[in-house]
């Protein structure tokens, strides 16, 4: 990855459109951040909200994300009888996560819908979606009914990372925090990304950087206490329980509430979640870091730095407690494996850069693009990364990525929790990560398209088009090519998926289980080919190589009797790690 020289480049400073006011909240465009302020009790906060940022609110995440559940698993769980079924189950489900919802939470929603013009009970199924679909996927793995329409987004497609250093691992002893935000809405949050500071009538001043229409902060937030906050999802799970809090309420409570890490494991031990969540919160003053790792039946509480001497942390979506990590399961090898990676990669590079980090060496570390054999492999800066951060909590100052994703990649924006207009101080360092050269910027931002594309557009062909383009960028990673003949397939042009398959092989990857899904999918182009013979080759040759259960499974399969165009149609391709979660 090429590295920034130091001293980093100054702050980027954008000419602020004029600033827009709503009661004592304000508006300012800083580039492509909204830089939004509100003020007052939980309802005026959302009606400032609302009001400053209408039109942002109605294509940000919040209905997107209700769109995109709802079409995926209504039409994954129960066919033709959606349209009639599906709203009784979001009613349903979504009522009784609601009932868990606190009166602050009712009623900062009830303001954005106001501010906003906008249904509330639109909001609110949006808001309680989450938690909802989670609860779901909870019980269809539990009871073994996950089927192929719907496998694909069991993981959510989530990867977030969290990087924190301090003591002597930083240039000057400071607490540093790094957070990617890596969630669904690739083209909508960037779109609206807003980095809010709240200021309500009781409790302690804090900043979450978010999206229009997401108004809590207890999923990325720094307080004025010096305290910062970010929130990891763990879905390949089956633990989960309707009844408890839901995510982004209880961290918008130690946002409000906690002075310290005391404070604030006080509060996360106060409630019960619904899903499986990891809390990772730094105190910058007194430069220590709580990991709370939980799931409905247990809490594993860790801190760092009081008595352990630890200066760097680096968390992916993996349990690090034993217990909670007996819950996990592989449904995914391609998923887990890049979780995986990634928890290993951030940890390195914190390790290596010891006693040199600083916030642009922060944000290189979140910008990485991982194994330089295959982009998609480990990466930190992936196509999911839709939010970008670097908190320095003890003088209130954040380093907020601009641009599209990956977010990790470009010019970040600095800003300050205590200045009058968050603006930060003179002299203050710029953060800008290059990330990686030239032609691999250029092949990702295809894929980013394809993704963009596929899940969002549903085109098709725009996707492949896409892909080639990428591929002709970087014709050096063998997952573009890989991806190019699983849309191929999908697109019914075997001829065109088996040249694809052919060059991915030539390549090879880093990962065995990678080589025998490229032998699987070859071997099912040619059978739509009409090659049985060859095809039977290719389903022996994967069932001879270390594999993912669910590919030998398919190769096996494969063997008994010919893939066809009908199964082709059928299946669907993880945009996000270039794979098929059930093949």
């Amino acid at each position: 990855m090429t590295q920034q020289p130091h001293p980093a480049p100054a702050a980027p400073t954008p000419s602020p459109a004029p600033r827009r006011h709503a009661g004592e909240g304000w508006l300012e465009h800083r580039g492509d951040v909204r830089v939004l302020k509100v003020k007052g009790d939980f309802h005026e906060m959302g009606r400032q909200h609302g009001a400053l940022l209408a039109d942002d609110v109605r294509r940000g995440p919040i209905p997107y994300y209700r769109e995109t559940v709802e079409r995926i698993v209504a039409r994954s769980f129960l066919g033709k009888a959606s349209p009639l079924v599906w709203p009784l189950v979001q009613r349903a489900l979504g009522r009784r996560v609601e009932q868990a919802m606190p009166s602050f939470v009712l009623e900062t929603v009830r303001g954005l819908a106001e501010g906003a013009g906008m249904d509330e009970r639109e909001l609110l199924d949006g808001c309680t979606m989450p938690d909802s679909f989670v609860w779901l996927v909870g019980r269809m793995m539990r009871h073994g009914g996950a089927g192929p329409a719907v496998a694909h987004r069991l993981a959510l497609e989530l990867g977030c990372t969290s990087a924190l250093a301090w003591g002597d691992a930083t240039r000057d002893g400071r607490m540093l925090h790094a957070r990617n935000f890596d969630y669904h809405g690739v083209g909508c949050w960037p779109e609206t990304k807003t980095v809010i500071f709240h200021e309500p009538d009781e409790g302690l001043r804090y900043a979450s950087v978010a999206a229009a229409g997401v108004a809590l902060g207890g999923i990325t937030a720094m307080n004025e206490a010096g305290l910062t906050l970010t929130v990891h999802q763990h879905m390949f799970t089956d633990r989960s329980a309707l009844g408890g809090t839901p995510i982004g309420v209880v961290g918008d409570r130690v946002m409000r509430e906690a002075k310290n890490l005391d404070d604030a494991l006080r509060i996360l031990e106060s409630h019960r979640p619904i899903g499986c969540w990891t809390y990772v919160i730094a105190d910058g003053h007194r430069r220590e870091a709580l990991c709370f790792e939980e799931n409905p039946e247990r809490r594993a509480p860790r801190i760092l730095g009081r008595d352990d001497g630890a200066t760097t942390f680096g968390y992916a979506n993996i349990y690090l407690d034993e217990e909670l990590g007996a819950t996990e399961v592989n449904g995914y090898g391609s998923y887990w494996r890049h979780n995986m990676g990634r928890h290993r990669r951030v940890n390195a590079l914190l390790e290596e850069r010891a006693g040199e980090l600083d916030p642009q060496a922060m944000g290189e570390i979140l910008g990485h693009p991982g194994d330089p054999a295959c982009r998609l492999r480990d990466s930190i800066a992936m196509v999911m990364t839709v939010g970008s951060v670097v908190f320095r909590p003890d003088d209130g100052t954040l380093w907020v990525g601009t641009g599209v994703a990956p977010t990790s990649h470009g010019a970040y924006l600095a800003l300050n929790l205590f200045d009058p207009d968050f603006r930060a101080a003179d002299g203050t360092p710029g953060v800008e990560v290059v990330g990686e050269p030239e032609a691999g910027r250029r092949a990702f931002e295809h894929y980013r398209r394809a993704y963009l594309a596929y899940v969002d557009e549903g085109a098709l062909d725009d996707a492949a088009r896409a892909v080639d383009a990428a591929r002709e960028a970087a014709p050096e990673q063998a997952l573009y090519h890989f991806l190019a003949g699983l849309l191929a397939i999908e697109g019914g042009r075997p001829r065109e998926a088996e040249v694809a398959f052919d060059r991915a092989l030539a390549l090879g990857h880093p990962d065995v289980e990678r080589v025998a899904s490229f032998h699987l999918w070859r071997g099912r182009a040619r059978d739509l080919l009409g090659r049985r013979r060859e095809a039977e080759r290719d389903y022996r040759t994967c069932l001879g190589h270390y594999a993912d259960a669910p590919v030998h499974r398919a190769a096996r399969k494969g063997l008994r009797r010919r893939f066809t165009k009908r199964k082709a149609a059928r299946m669907h391709v993880d945009m996000s790690l270039a794979d098929v979660i059930t093949p």
